[in-house]
């Protein structure tokens, strides 16, 4: 696993992306990370930092999930934000029961707000602003995320590519062109 750990980090630093080591020593898990597959929580761990190279996406790291980590946005982002939306007890109590079963491992701020989580069934779902909770698969497993990412297809029209690979400014070769 840690192969294709690293194989996925050199795709995304050959993309632009920037990546920073994780730090020496580790704390415990933290607590949001209690529940999450084994393979995510060695993910999270395999880097302090794993973000575009316009800063606007970034895998959540170890760190990220800590309750006392710094930055401008919490790992719970978009949560928090469906739960002030939410207008009625019920909406608040079906956001918090949709984040109980999604963990977000990745967020961007590139196009308004959007994430990737890991369901507790594995599956990697996407959602976009302003219903966080209208979320899409787009694997069927954390490690097909992974592997994609690996393969770096030549045809990018995968909500993926947009996020991981900027596919604003891959040519469009469908056309032609």
């Amino acid at each position: 696993m840690t192969e294709l750990f690293r194989s996925a980090t050199g795709c995304l630093q050959e993309a632009g992306w920037t990546r920073e080591p994780p730090p020496s020593t580790q704390d415990g898990v933290p607590s949001a990370l209690h529940t999450a597959p084994e393979t995510v929580i060695r993910w999270v761990s395999s880097f302090s930092l794993l973000s575009s190279s316009d800063e606007t996406v970034w895998f959540l790291s170890r760190r990220d999930y800590s309750t006392g980590a710094e930055g401008a946005f919490a790992w719970n982002e978009c949560e928090q934000l469906s739960i002030q939306a939410a207008t009625t007890d019920d909406e608040a109590v079906a956001v918090s029961r949709f984040w109980k079963r999604h963990l977000p491992i990745l967020l961007s701020v590139r196009h308004g707000y959007e994430y990737l989580a890991v369901r507790d069934d594995g599956a990697v779902v996407h959602g976009t602003e302003p219903e966080f909770e209208e979320a899409v698969v787009v694997f069927s497993h954390f490690e097909d995320l992974l592997r994609y990412i690996n393969a770096r297809p030549a045809r990018r029209d995968h909500v993926v590519d947009r996020l991981l690979f900027d596919a604003s400014r891959i040519p469009d070769t469908t056309l032609g062109h």
